[in-house]
């Protein structure tokens, strides 16, 4: 179990490491990450509790239209809505919360809380063989997914129409986690493409970290 937890926290500190040093205006506070991590890995909790009526149909059905709904408005709609509200609640109301990039940065803290107990829970599952391809894959999955949402997120606050903003934000992450999802669970796809996908979402989250970094220059 120890094993399985540093296997899952260390690869998420590297990538919250990584994608804060993007954030060159006034950097956030340790405090505020931690708590946007925590709050991330306590979403895992509704999130598990959103997708449990439809675990078994999600894994056992044979239809593309049934696989095609669980994976848009169950899998990529409730995990994105949880992890976006994790930030929300950890940190949007606070002063540090005073730049466009910082809603990209703290989006990107929730997913990697909520991401390194996905991944623990894999490897508890199925073992140390599967904590490189969660630790890089699918940590940057859902780094990629809640960036998008956390660039809409960092509008919302600077924002007369916050609402809109947020509901973009969320639908923009929602498709690209349902599509993520419903290529992995029907294999109509193969790994390679998967990964594919990963590098071109995180190359449109480059995008946004750059367009957020602009906005929060001419603050």
């Amino acid at each position: 179990m120890l094993a399985a937890f540093f296997a899952s926290l260390v690869p998420g500190l590297f990538w919250l490491w990584y994608f804060n040093r993007y954030d060159t205006g006034d950097k956030e506070p340790v405090g505020k990450l931690a708590l946007c991590v925590f709050f991330g890995a306590l979403a895992v909790i509704p999130a598990l509790v959103w997708e449990a009526p439809f675990r078994d149909l999600l894994q056992t059905s044979k239809s593309l239209g049934v696989q095609l709904a669980l994976s848009f408005l169950v899998v990529g709609l409730g995990e994105e809505f949880f992890k976006l509200m994790a930030a929300y609640f950890a940190v949007y109301k606070s002063d540090h919360f005073n730049e466009p990039m910082d809603g990209i940065i703290y989006a990107i803290a929730a997913s990697i809380g909520f991401s390194a107990v996905e991944n623990m829970l894999y490897i508890s599952a199925f073992g140390l063989v599967v904590a490189p391809l969660r630790g890089t894959v699918a940590s940057l999955a859902h780094i990629a997914f809640s960036g998008l949402a956390g660039y809409f997120l960092g509008k919302a606050k600077f924002s007369p129409r916050p609402l809109r903003q947020v509901s973009q934000g969320l639908t923009a992450a929602a498709f690209a986690h349902g599509l993520y999802d419903f290529l992995l669970i029907t294999q109509l796809a193969s790994p390679l493409v998967l990964v594919f996908l990963i590098l071109g979402l995180q190359y449109v989250l480059f995008m946004a970290i750059r367009n957020a970094a602009k906005s929060s220059q001419n603050r």
